[in-house]
């Protein structure tokens, strides 16, 4: 019993391997202090605020003095405000004060204003309230969170299940990056710059769940949806599926334009509506094998409510999942996927 133990040990080394090594989760400070401007700017004025914590209250007490600081009021007197993914900026600028964008996004996170009016409000308010000082401060509870949050991740086990379900292994690394008073929505962050050409990243928010009725004295309990996660990674594993079929998906891109409620969408959206179906087909399917089938319909059904295509995709994927022997990773199933939506009739 121990020599085959060992032997399947060794079978699954790795997986476990890739799935440690292609996992990283952080608290960028540069995130962090946007998040924080962006809170003690809108947050008297949002509906959802932060969930609660130990780590909101020691922002809401710490930047107190500084509430009605003219940057603040600046940005509370715009005429529109950015949305929660502005804080994915902060991967793009420069490491330390004054921050300025060096590397150029893709995304256009400050749409409030300028970029550069926005970041001289923000840089004073970062010299001003010393917030250097107060995330410096913080480095060690985000260590903490950080590393309960991927012992969450790892420990699951879904980042194996998803690894069998593609049947092979990528060289990007997938990075979380965490953000404590984000409770709006997380976001994936895209760049084909060289710096990142090998991450795929990804925004995390802290949801509240109201049914733990969580306070200013609760600890930071930050526990990731494992469906995210297997939406995000599955992204590394599928990107290769367009730019390969782009052509012939091309003629067809009609199919992924309409939506379930007969909307139809901009044509310049089709890749990407494209992408999202496949990976929530996936996604369904691998939680289904992990959980049970039923919620992989939970999932599917759930997708199927913006995406047309989500359910006979679904149903034609149990070819792939039956006949591994024949596919045993996902890129010997891509022709089968590309003749399905083209002989596919609506």
């Amino acid at each position: 019993m121990t020599i085959n133990f060992f032997r399947f040990y060794l079978l699954l080394l790795p997986t476990l391997l890739w799935a440690q090594d292609n996992l990283d989760i952080k608290v960028d400070p540069r995130m962090e202090a946007l998040s924080i401007f962006y809170t003690l700017a809108t947050a008297d004025t949002l509906d959802i605020k932060p969930t609660p914590s130990t780590y909101y209250r020691d922002v809401k007490l710490y930047f107190e003095p500084y509430k009605n600081h003219e940057s603040l009021n600046w940005y509370r007197n715009l005429d529109a405000w950015d949305g929660y993914d502005m804080a994915s900026l902060g991967l793009f600028l420069s490491v330390q004060y004054p921050f300025t964008i060096t590397i150029e996004p893709e995304v256009k996170y400050i749409r409030s204003s300028p970029p550069e009016t926005f970041l001289y409000h923000f840089n004073k308010f970062y010299k001003d309230t010393d917030m250097y000082s107060f995330i410096n401060k913080h480095k060690k509870l985000y260590q903490s969170v950080c590393q309960s949050t991927e012992d969450i991740v790892t420990t699951s086990g879904i980042l194996n299940n998803i690894q069998s379900y593609y049947g092979t292994t990528v060289e990007s690394k997938f990075v979380i990056y965490l953000d404590l008073l984000n409770n709006l929505g997380s976001n994936a962050i895209s760049s084909n710059d060289p710096h990142f050409i090998k991450e795929r990243m990804f925004r995390l928010a802290y949801l509240n769940d109201e049914s733990k009725n969580l306070t200013d004295e609760s600890p930071v309990l930050f526990t990731p949806y494992i469906n995210v996660v297997t939406h995000e990674i599955s992204h590394l594993f599928l990107k290769e599926f367009i730019p390969k079929y782009r052509q012939r998906l091309y003629k067809i891109r009609h199919l992924f334009l309409t939506t379930s409620s007969g909307e139809v969408l901009n044509e310049s959206v089709w890749e990407n509506e494209l992408d999202e179906l496949l990976v929530r087909v996936c996604t369904a399917h691998i939680l289904a094998q992990k959980f049970g089938n039923e919620k992989g319909i939970e999932e599917i059904n759930n997708q199927a409510k913006h995406f047309k295509l989500a359910k006979p995709l679904y149903d034609f994927f149990n070819s792939y999942l039956s006949n591994r022997t024949s596919f045993k990773e996902i890129d010997t199933f891509y022709p089968e996927i590309v003749q399905f939506l083209e002989n596919y009739k609506q």
